[in-house]
């Protein structure tokens, strides 16, 4: 799959055309559904300018304050974003993006555990290529730093998800139960990933 939203299926030589249909046939739910995502998210992205900052599903303008030195300061109600480092610069955007996302995402975990006795052991935040977030058998809770990227209600769905696992470690019926209960806001984060699913399979989130 290319973000063009073209596909390219690579066979060996001898495969028949009959064999190749069936391939694409079968995964015809799967093309479809990673299409949506790349066409969603150029639609999403396109109205960030060469002054703004994607955070939270909203788009920061950017300000250098060279007094703020390496600094970072955002301002929620003005949907502003101001530091001494040049955040337009790839580079420096993506180490800050990593940096905050660890930040914000440990406090947040942090909060959400102590208010709904959730107890897990350690926290990750890394870049993974095949889900939002994970939660192991030892209560070790992995989360995805571009979870930044999306509503914050949807950042919150995904570290309560798995928080949940903590106390059950499947997607059975109680498991979801439990969820709902604390968490009424569930179909409307699961809503959104579905719509914005990245290029890969997404966690259990999205699915009874």
């Amino acid at each position: 799959m290319r973000e063009d939203t073209s596909v390219q299926l690579v066979v060996p030589q001898d495969f028949e055309q009959a064999e190749i249909d069936r391939i694409v046939q079968k995964k015809t739910v799967w093309i479809e559904q990673h299409q949506r995502f790349f066409r969603n998210r150029a639609a999403n992205t396109s109205p960030v300018t060469e002054r703004g900052i994607l955070l939270f599903n909203q788009v920061f303008s950017f300000v250098q304050v060279r007094e703020l030195g390496h600094k970072v300061v955002i301002d929620e109600l003005a949907h502003q974003i101001r530091s001494g480092r040049d955040l337009l610069c790839q580079a420096d955007l993506s180490r800050w993006y990593r940096l905050f996302a660890r930040e914000h995402l440990t406090a947040r975990i942090q909060e959400l555990s102590a208010e709904h006795r959730l107890p897990y052991k350690r926290i990750f935040v890394r870049s993974q290529q095949t889900r939002w977030g994970a939660c192991s058998t030892k209560g070790n809770i992995s989360l995805n730093w571009r979870l930044i990227l999306a509503p914050k209600n949807v950042c919150d769905y995904v570290v309560m998800h798995e928080l949940m696992h903590t106390k059950v470690l499947n997607h059975s019926q109680s498991f979801w139960v439990l969820l709902r209960a604390i968490f009424p806001r569930r179909d409307e984060a699961i809503a959104w990933l579905n719509t914005n699913i990245p290029p890969f399979d997404t966690l259990g989130a999205g699915r009874d």
